[in-house]
């Protein structure tokens, strides 16, 4: 049997085969989930405590921590950091 390695583009959605703009947006959006969800992990604190830090319900907290990418948008994680005390920066290649 002969195992053949193919080299990633570097963006794992474009590689399973989403179109390169489809692929890009679910990366970011990927990429600020992973954000909140360890901000909040790191905090320690009851998923209640954080909604409630957060002014959201606690299942919107069960989703970032089950990583349901697909429930929020860039613009709705990006909130939620600003509101945890993060900063989002941006940056276009």
């Amino acid at each position: 049997m002969s195992e053949r390695m193919t080299v990633s583009c570097g963006n794992v959605f474009e590689d399973l085969g989403f179109p390169p703009d489809e692929a890009a947006a679910m990366m970011a959006r990927e990429t600020l989930l992973i954000a909140l969800e360890k901000e909040l992990r790191r905090r320690g604190k009851k998923q209640q405590e954080l909604a409630d830090e957060l002014g959201i319900p606690r299942t919107r907290i069960s989703e970032v921590l089950h990583r349901r990418t697909d429930r929020f948008s860039v613009d709705k994680l990006v909130g939620l950091l600003y509101r945890a005390g993060k900063r989002v920066e941006l940056r276009v290649r």
